[in-house]
């Protein structure tokens, strides 16, 4: 049996998060930790999933339509991008899905991305469709919607498939959702990310939070947001010139910005503090919030003492490039 064996990364906002989902722009990098998917052909038209973080699923490959769906709740998106691949493609043969990732699952780090983008690569490449990086987000923004809730900017997509730094934005006309990007180069600064344990799904924030507060106080949240610009502003000029110090501050006045927000949690502000005190130049949470993970960015051979600062909150810590590779067969 013929098999591809593909992954993608996850990421992490240097700034920007919430912002992108309304417009604005934000920064993201990848990351060195990875999901990989392994994606087979069969000769019948069964779809099988078998994920070593939720399990296994099942399903029938119909007229487009996978059918029959049996398995664990959080694994019937997967479900639904093999459909859209099959109206795009007419794929007409089921499909054999192993999954294993080394992001943990309601982390920040963007998991639901990275597995969605190694399963698009690894099919890609088995049944020769010919989809370019570029159009990802096409495929997969749908998804992404879904599972955040019904609101969502793609940004990670972005990162997942092409990996590196970029500047994205959001720009939604007539109901249809498209991202700019821009490449920020090449960078190599040292980051230690803190996984809280602290399960937060993105959904719980980007749904339910954050429409809230800009229904309730929209003043504050716009001006919240338009300062978030002006980081992202700042963030890119000093990425271009390398500028690790200003980068840590500015870091800094994003954490202070989501927090202001209700978006952090008392074991994301432990975590950050150590961070801090052990001698991070600066230190955020990424993602949706409420839990999930931060990061740290650090001089060059600060790691391990930043680690063990995050460690000892009862976090993990874990050391990891940052700007690499995206999507890619193995």
């Amino acid at each position: 049996m013929r098999f591809v064996k593909a992954s993608a990364p996850g990421n992490l906002f240097f700034a920007g998060e919430h912002a992108v989902v309304y417009g604005y722009p934000g920064i993201i990098a990848a990351i060195g930790k990875r999901t990989y998917c392994i994606a087979s052909e069969r000769t019948d038209s069964k779809v099988l999933i078998d994920s070593k973080e939720f399990g296994k699923a099942s399903g029938v490959l119909e007229s487009a339509t996978v059918t029959s769906r049996e398995g664990k709740k959080e694994l019937m998106p997967l479900f639904n991008l093999i459909e859209i691949l099959a109206k795009k493609h007419e794929i007409k043969k089921g499909l054999e899905l192993k999954i294993e990732s080394e992001i943990a699952i309601e982390s920040g780090m963007s998991s639901s991305t990275a597995v969605l983008s190694a399963i698009l690569c690894s099919v890609n490449e088995l049944l020769g469709l010919g989809i370019e990086k570029k159009e990802y987000f096409d495929y997969l923004y749908p998804l992404q919607v879904e599972i955040h809730g019904g609101k969502a900017s793609g940004s990670e997509i972005i990162s997942s498939s092409i990996g590196g730094y970029h500047r994205i934005r959001k720009i939604e006309k007539k109901g249809k959702a498209r991202l700019t990007w821009k490449s920020l180069g090449e960078h190599s600064f040292s980051v230690v990310i803190g996984n809280t344990r602290v399960r937060a799904p993105t959904m719980l924030t980007v749904k339910h939070h954050v429409p809230s507060l800009m229904k309730r106080f929209p003043g504050v949240v716009e001006q919240a947001f338009e300062r978030v610009a002006v980081i992202c502003n700042k963030m890119e000029k000093a990425l271009a010139e390398e500028d690790v110090e200003l980068l840590g501050i500015l870091m800094n006045e994003n954490q202070r910005l989501l927090a202001e927000l209700g978006l952090s949690h008392p074991k994301l502000d432990d975590c950050i503090n150590e961070a801090l005190k052990a001698g991070a130049l600066g230190a955020k949470l990424s993602g949706g919030g409420w839990g999930g993970a931060m990061f740290a960015l650090v001089r060059e051979g600060d790691e391990q003492k930043v680690a063990k600062a995050i460690e000892s909150t009862g976090a993990e810590a874990i050391i990891t490039t940052i700007g690499g590779a995206g999507a890619r067969c193995e």
